[in-house]
């Protein structure tokens, strides 16, 4: 089992280059094909939703073109070693929404996350949340400062979910490139402890099953299991941490649980979600 294809998402006023750098690794590991995309709106339309003068739209309209060939000349520029396995695909639409539709094409999406308030514009605004819940595989979530990744260690953060269960069927590829692997569950209390042990232990057979050495812990919950989780992968020193991703409409905005939450927030690891 491979990533035959992997889709790397650029964002228009962000320059994506730990997920460009982390893509190539990749790909050159798995021999893999890219494509990589890049979607925006014009500001204009953003920012009044009304009518728009056409000098104005006209205006708009260049900044947005100009700024997805920078994006094509930055992915082809780091994907140059892998010379003809490229392809480029961008619309003018909202960038979750075309990566979404797009991800059909590919067994593993990354996308890099931005620093803090790294996003005073709107044309290029990607919610890296709302993608993981509309694209339904496995995306790879870059930290800003990553320049390399060893896929020596990988934590996986298990919860007895459908969300789980495909996230780690989705890691395989990764899963055997790994050294060292450790499944952690939290548990709310010593009551859960025969169950989760059980559930591990299951999944250790399963993972060996596919020549998948791991270990496996149960952990009792410190209060807030996103940040114990935190703590969890720091101590083990995790290149990438897996997990499921929970989550629900909520109006217009995507409500998660608290360890999802974390983990499209921290930076200190990459982390591989899927809904």
């Amino acid at each position: 089992m491979t990533y035959a294809t992997i889709m790397v998402q650029l964002d228009l006023e962000y320059p994506s280059s730990s997920a460009l750098r982390i893509t190539c690794e990749l790909a050159s590991r798995f021999k893999s094909h890219v494509i990589g995309v890049a979607a925006g709106l014009p500001d204009a339309v953003i920012r009044d939703g009304g009518l728009v003068a056409p000098s104005v739209l006209e205006y708009d309209d260049r900044n947005l073109n100009h700024a997805l060939a920078g994006c094509e000349q930055r992915f082809r520029a780091a994907l140059h070693p892998l010379c003809n396995s490229v392809e480029w695909r961008c619309a003018t639409a909202q960038p979750a929404d075309f990566l979404a539709a797009e991800a059909r094409a590919a067994d593993l999406l990354i996308v890099g996350q931005t620093e803090p308030d790294s996003r005073a514009g709107a044309m290029g605004s990607f919610d890296i949340g709302d993608a993981v819940m509309k694209c339904r595989r496995p995306m790879l979530i870059v930290p800003p400062q990553m320049t390399s990744l060893a896929v020596n260690r990988i934590l996986v953060a298990w919860k007895e979910t459908a969300e789980a269960r495909r996230a780690i069927a989705a890691a395989l590829p990764l899963l055997r490139q790994a050294r060292d692997v450790m499944i952690v569950e939290i548990i709310a209390d010593e009551t859960e402890n025969f169950q989760a042990t059980k559930r591990l232990s299951d999944i250790e057979r399963w993972l060996l099953s596919h020549r998948i050495a791991a270990s496996a812990r149960v952990e009792l919950s410190g209060g807030d299991a996103g940040k114990q989780l935190g703590m969890l992968s720091a101590d083990y020193n995790a290149d990438i941490v897996l997990a499921g991703a929970y989550g629900h409409s909520r109006l217009r905005e995507w409500a998660f649980g608290g360890v999802t939450r974390h983990l499209l927030e921290q930076t200190s690891a990459c982390t591989l979600l899927m809904h």
